[in-house]
């Protein structure tokens, strides 16, 4: 058998060994484009319309203010209260829909008011699937300007079901049958004006 025969069959062999090589690379990378990106937080940050969002005053749903300036930064979502008692921003469904998959995750949101004085106490934020009731009580209430607030969403952060400590086992049933989430806008006794901006879930 000829020595051209023996180089023929190793250029095929490296050949091969090279198509091989460069296939594996090819595939690599494009493993490492499909790998799924990390989980971006939800955010209503009302940068164009007040996103689905409401106002619950007394058991009524209406539709908040929207201002394009004066957010935090750009636009933002508020309300005057009309009646005596608390009244509170609504979540989104789409919002609401990624809150139901949140246990461990955290809320954050921005709250202002027109007037801190007459101030009064009432739930601040509230989680219920129709039948539980979960609320929490923030360690402050908002300035005439924007204030941030994070809540941890699990046992560990305060939430209360009714005058008991909510348990991991009631977040998480809550969540997962989520109806409505509501965070309090007015904490003022007589007239006044409550914004919200940037409410996620993260």
């Amino acid at each position: 058998m000829s020595t051209t025969f023996f180089k023929s069959e190793k250029i095929v062999f490296y050949r091969f060994v090279f198509f091989i090589g460069l296939l594996s690379i090819i595939l690599l990378k494009c493993s490492k484009f499909n790998k799924p990106g990390p989980t971006l937080p939800t955010v209503s940050n009302f940068e164009e319309d007040n996103q689905g969002w409401r106002i619950s005053e007394n058991s009524e749903n209406t539709v908040p203010e929207y201002s394009t300036s004066g957010g935090n930064p750009g636009g933002y979502i508020y309300t005057t209260d009309r009646l005596s008692n608390a009244w509170y921003f609504v979540a989104s469904t789409r919002f609401a829909n990624e809150v139901k998959k949140g246990y461990g995750k955290t809320l954050y949101f921005d709250l202002k008011q027109s007037a801190t004085d007459a101030q009064y106490d009432a739930d601040d934020v509230i989680l219920t699937d129709g039948t539980i009731v979960l609320t929490f009580d923030t360690a402050y209430n908002p300035s005439t300007t924007w204030t941030h607030y994070s809540i941890k969403l699990d046992e560990l952060s305060g939430w209360k079901k009714g005058a008991s400590e909510a348990t991991g086992t009631d977040i998480q049933a809550v969540l997962q049958n989520l109806t409505e989430l509501k965070i309090r806008g007015e904490f003022r006794t007589g007239p006044d004006t409550g914004g919200l901006d940037n409410a996620i879930i993260e």
